[in-house]
């Protein structure tokens, strides 16, 4: 489960998605907000799953449920827009999600949405390269990489993989296959 926010802006971060990602925001954004319902006891349908994820986490610190139900929305607006047909809402759960006393603002901050682009590029490089201002490349080039729980930690355990093609990266040597482990 992952919710990519490469920016503050909900409609920004839909809009840098490649669309594999952008398709499945909308699933992961939904089974983010039923496990926040499940957690606050809202929502007893016997599910465990997720309860404990540390996206799940970050979200129901708030809860920031209004900033999910806004990236849902923004997800699925992108969605149609580049043409594919939604068939997932909120419409079943909008009912509960009245019931939960959210909070204002978001857990993104800043420096998360900066994490978020680095693990982006590094999942698809050939695509994020491209969607990347110079300026957004070269922080990431420049900045090491901040360990945020359930985005990143991952990276930690390579980083000298990490570095290497950074450094390749940084002499305009794209290797597409990135470097994110991929499960077998």
């Amino acid at each position: 489960m992952q919710v990519f926010r490469p920016y503050v802006d909900h409609g920004r971060s839909a809009a840098f998605l490649d669309d594999r990602r952008l398709g499945r925001q909308r699933v992961e954004l939904k089974q983010v907000l039923l496990a926040i319902l499940r957690r606050r006891g809202i929502l007893r349908d016997g599910r465990r799953g997720w309860l404990n994820h540390p996206i799940v986490l970050m979200y129901d610190a708030g809860p920031y449920v209004d900033d999910l139900v806004r990236y849902f929305y923004a997800a699925v607006d992108e969605w149609t827009r580049r043409g594919f047909r939604n068939n997932i809402s909120l419409d079943d759960v909008e009912p509960l999600l009245k019931q939960l006393a959210g909070a204002p603002g978001t857990p993104v901050t800043e420096d998360l949405a900066r994490e978020y682009r680095r693990v982006l590029l590094l999942k698809e490089p050939c695509f994020y390269y491209r969607r990347l201002t110079a300026e957004e490349l070269a922080e990431l080039l420049s900045t090491p990489p901040r360990p945020y729980n359930g985005v990143n930690l991952w990276l930690f355990g390579m980083l000298e993989i990490y570095e290497a093609f950074m450094k390749r990266l940084a002499a305009g040597e794209v290797d597409c296959a990135g470097i994110f482990p991929r499960r077998r």
